[in-house]
């Protein structure tokens, strides 16, 4: 979501002719993110993972690697499902879902090691629960990595102290996801607004 046009523009205007070149049949599908098609989705058997920033920004902060905080959302259908950064702060956990906290090591710069919590929500699907689990032993675990699974309500300190920065109220329910809304994007006032329509 953050992607300039140029990356789009070079793809079209060059590595398109050597892409049509190598291959007889070949199909173009420009997409956005959070609007994937289910074919594309397909290929990643629900381990679809979306980090944050740049690919190759220097994100250390003081030398360190920074946390890392991923929401396992799910839009509709289990194909769907996807892991997504978000901020890493307390606020962002809700009790219905599922979530991987990575807290590299202090002075550990050559090699990964980290502490990965997968926090499960009280009110979090079982089936997610699992996935994120599965998720966390493939793609985060490593023999440099403590890995923990921790249930709502049993996180030790260092989970929120270290991990999250301290304790915050965060939501204990996701009522919106029972309720279909409509909004409608618009700059006819010459600026930006996001309103929500009537049903």
């Amino acid at each position: 979501r953050h992607a300039p046009n140029m990356g789009w523009l070079t793809f079209t205007f060059g590595l398109e002719r050597k892409f049509k070149s190598l291959c007889t049949r070949l199909e173009v599908v420009r997409t956005h993110q959070q609007q994937e098609h289910n074919k594309f989705l397909a290929h990643f058997n629900r381990r679809f993972i979306i980090k944050d920033g740049k690919r190759n920004a220097n994100k250390k902060v003081n030398g360190r690697a920074p946390v890392e905080l991923y929401e396992l959302r799910s839009n509709g259908s289990a194909l769907c499902t996807r892991l997504v950064q978000v901020k890493a702060d307390a606020s962002q956990l809700n009790s219905c879902f599922c979530y991987i906290l990575n807290v590299p090591l202090e002075g550990a710069d050559d090699t990964d090691s980290a502490i990965v919590y997968v926090w499960l929500g009280s009110k979090s699907d079982p089936e997610d629960a699992r996935l994120v689990q599965q998720i966390a032993e493939d793609k985060f675990n490593n023999p440099w990595v403590s890995l923990q699974v921790l249930s709502e309500g049993s996180e030790p300190d260092n989970f929120f102290w270290v991990g999250l920065g301290g304790r915050k109220p965060y939501e204990s329910d996701a009522d919106f996801l029972n309720y279909t809304r409509l909004f409608r994007c618009s700059n006819e006032k010459g600026y930006f607004t996001v309103s929500e329509k009537c049903t």
